[in-house]
């Protein structure tokens, strides 16, 4: 047991990973299992008790119809037979007439096969004619009961159909009896007598029970018919119950008030599904059992097939567990023993893979943040981390940055310092086609490439202060020549490396020169103000800040007149003179300072965005109307073309959506008009005005857009109305075309008579005569 508990301690992750699995599968098997297995058994079960009721009621229709078409059929034949009326009145016969009485009654009996046989009792000949052709009296008759049971007289209260077992003795054969169940049926004259001449019918109870069940007798239901007293009529042939215990079944059924209903009862170590239905017609209850076993042995067979598919399913989710266990632990174990050689050996304590791991992961850690720590304190990083504070302005201990610069071979306090500030030229667009990792390996070549340009003329350090930018250190010693020219040349080369290799373009500011390790910030400051002029000078730029200083300074003044226009020409949706205007503005853009190009856009945006929500509802659309949000979309732009195209589409966008609900909001407009005609065309008082004042319209411009909508004036449109309905009456009805004419709104017949010839082709009246030919035909 210790060796046990050990094994599982050292192996703790590998039985997890087992357990999992198995838990999983049986789970989810045992789960789906009994869903099915609940859903199925509840169906097929439902589905087998309703068709149990429906073989009831199948039953008792088919012994109702039997029953009632067999009893009418013989009555009509006791009623109106010649040879039956000879057979019941006549006095004498000789042996021909009872030959030919007796094979009529064989006829009779053969037409039915669930008659057995036929009787005609003469008492006053004292002949018995049976459909047996044996000659009889009726004293020596071989159905001795009936002819005992006719003799008691009172027949009215025996009912219809008389359930009688019957000992048959024929006279040929004295020696041999034989026992047959029969449903009687006596056709009689009631009299005052006691002996009334009768034709009696005996129906077979087997045959009626195979009728009835058509063939299923052999199948687990079985029939049963009893009277309203619990007498039974009629039982199955295998029916192995004593009469206790059939009463015992039957007795509920007698006195149960329902027409009709199924129970469940258990006798002798048996379940019974009991269904019956009561017959006032007939007088019976028609009972059929089923035993429930039987029953529901098709959905016991199929639970035994999903319980035997739950094991196989779980059998196969063991075996695949240990495979995929097997696939995942042993690359597991591999590394396990390979780290466990120096975990174990110092600790010299066993451990399992779960501290094993967690150990061994903190060990690494340790190592990472010693590698960590050491390269923070390697010459790269201390250069950046000292450039980096230099240029945001943190120079506190100007000597001891002074020291620092020098120990990191960055430059002395004697030097001259230009800061360049690089962009990457559609960066928008990069950053949402490479992740952060190619980004930062575009910087790494540009970084490679300059410096591989630069070489040995001056000294260059890179810093990384942007996500699209990258500051570039020139030192340019302490001589006082002037090297700006072989700066900017320098430039023009390394932007066509980085063109050709990386297949990006770069603009680049140049800042002014710092004679002191102080004034490198502002030097800085400088590049970064003069590569935002890449707005107007493009991208691929190269931009010094010495040549925007000598440029001519004049008064800020917004376009602000350029703006109303561009508004006015938005809000009446003229696209072409708004083209013009938006082009004239972005041009004005060119010969301003970076700061008021800022300015003057925002400007520009916010009443773009302004007037746009007063003339649409921005819910619907599928773009973006916050000032914010534009304000994003236009600065991630490089250029002024960008932005004056950018601009363009915006207004395009908002005068799109403005016609799109102008529109819409016509259409609703004008089909709300032709709802209001359809109302109200009978008025024959209906005028322009009224359907303008129901639209809340002006008379004229409901007129112009009724025209646009439709392509018909309203006029028209209501013309066109009132004849087709018109014509629909002049189909359906009789009225006079008079009459029909006013009935659409026409108070004058003679202009009706002129409108519809005109319209249709036709006079009304050659319109009604000809369409009604056309429905005969």
């Amino acid at each position: 047991m210790k060796h046990v508990l050990a094994v599982f301690r050292k192996k703790n992750m590998l039985f997890k990973i087992i357990l999992s699995y198995v838990l999983i599968g049986f789970v989810v098997i045992g789960c789906f299992s009994y869903v099915v297995l609940k859903t199925v058994s509840s169906k097929m079960t439902q589905e087998i008790v309703e068709a149990s009721k429906r073989m009831m009621n199948q039953t008792y229709n088919t012994a109702d119809i039997l029953l009632t078409f067999t009893y009418n059929y013989y009555s009509q034949i006791y009623l109106n037979n010649e040879y039956i009326s000879k057979a019941l009145n006549g006095t004498s016969f000789d042996t021909h007439d009872i030959y030919e009485i007796n094979s009529q009654l064989t006829g009779f009996k053969d037409t039915n096969p669930l008659v057995a046989s036929i009787y005609v009792y003469n008492y006053k000949a004292g002949i018995v004619f049976n459909s047996a052709k044996d000659f009889s009296t009726v004293d020596h008759f071989y159905d001795k009961g009936m002819t005992d049971y006719l003799k008691k007289g009172d027949l009215s209260r025996s009912g219809l159909f008389i359930p009688r077992t019957a000992t048959l003795a024929f006279t040929s054969q004295s020696n041999k009896k034989s026992t047959e169940n029969y449903i009687s049926i006596i056709y009689t004259r009631i009299g005052s007598g006691e002996q009334q001449n009768s034709m009696v019918l005996n129906l077979d109870q087997t045959v009626l029970q195979s009728l009835i069940l058509k063939g299923n007798d052999a199948g687990p239901n079985k029939m049963m018919i009893i009277n309203d007293q619990g007498l039974m009529i009629s039982k199955p042939p295998a029916w192995s119950y004593d009469d206790t215990s059939t009463g015992q079944i039957l007795s509920p059924i007698v006195r149960s008030a329902s027409q009709r209903g199924e129970m469940d009862q258990t006798f002798q170590g048996k379940t019974y599904r009991i269904s019956y239905v009561k017959s006032d017609k007939l007088g019976w209850n028609f009972i059929v059992f089923t035993e429930k076993n039987q029953l529901l042995g098709i959905v016991h067979t199929l639970q035994n097939f999903i319980l035997a598919m739950t094991v196989v399913s779980l059998l196969m989710i063991t075996i695949t567990s240990a495979f995929f266990t097997r696939m995942i632990y042993v690359p597991i174990a591999r590394l396990l023993n390979r780290i466990k050689t120096n975990t174990e050996a110092k600790d010299k304590v066993v451990l399992n893979e779960y501290d094993l791991i967690d150990k061994s992961f903190s060990l690494l850690e340790g190592k990472v943040q010693t590698l960590q720590k050491d390269f923070n304190q390697s010459v790269p990083m201390r250069k950046q981390s000292l450039l980096r504070s230099v240029l945001n302005g943190n120079v506190n201990r100007n000597e001891e940055m002074k020291k620092a610069m020098e120990n990191l071979q960055i430059g002395s306090a004697m030097d001259r310092y230009v800061v360049c500030v690089l962009k990457i030229d559609g960066f928008q667009d990069i950053s949402q086609k490479y992740d952060l990792v190619d980004i930062s390996l575009f910087k790494f070549a540009i970084q490679n490439i300059s410096e591989e340009i630069v070489g040995d003329v001056f000294k260059l350090e890179v810093i990384e202060n942007g996500y699209d930018s990258l500051d570039l250190v020139f030192n340019m010693g302490t001589a006082e020549e002037e090297l700006t020219g072989v700066l900017r040349s320098m430039w023009v080369e390394i932007q066509k490396n980085i063109k050709s290799y990386l297949k990006i373009s770069v603009s680049v500011g140049i800042g002014s020169v710092a004679h002191k390790i102080e004034q490198m910030r502002e030097s800085r400051d400088c590049a970064y103000q003069a590569v935002q002029y890449r707005l107007i000078y493009g991208t691929n730029s190269i931009l010094s800040y010495d040549d925007w200083i000598e440029a001519e300074s004049r008064e800020y003044e917004y376009p602000e007149l350029l703006e109303k226009q561009i508004m006015s020409n938005l809000k009446a949706g003229d696209r072409e003179t708004l083209k013009e205007y938006i082009s004239e503005f972005f041009s004005v853009m060119m010969s301003l300072k970076y700061y008021e190009i800022t300015h003057s856009l925002t400007q520009l945006l916010i009443m773009t965005v302004r007037v746009a929500k007063s003339m649409s509802n921005f819910e619907q659309a599928d773009f973006n109307m916050e000032i914010h949000t534009c304000q994003q979309e236009l600065w991630c732009l490089d250029t002024l073309e960008q932005m004056e195209e950018w601009y363009m589409d915006l207004c395009y966008k908002i005068i799109k959506l403005r016609d799109q609900e102008s529109k819409s909001k016509n259409s609703k407009t004008v089909a709300s008009m032709v709802e209001y005609m359809k109302e109200n065309y009978l008025d024959p008082n209906l005028s322009v005005d009224q359907m303008s004042h129901s639209v809340g319209l002006s008379t004229n411009y409901m007129r112009r857009l009724f025209k646009e909508e439709t392509g018909m004036s309203v006029s028209e449109y209501l013309t066109t109305l009132r004849m087709e309905k018109a014509k629909e009456l002049l189909i359906k009805t009789d009225d006079p075309a008079r009459k029909i004419g006013a009935n659409v709104g026409f108070e004058n017949t003679n202009y009706f008579y002129v409108l519809f010839k005109k319209h249709v082709g036709m006079t009304p009246d050659h319109y009604r005569r000809e369409h009604k030919l056309e429905m005969l035909v």
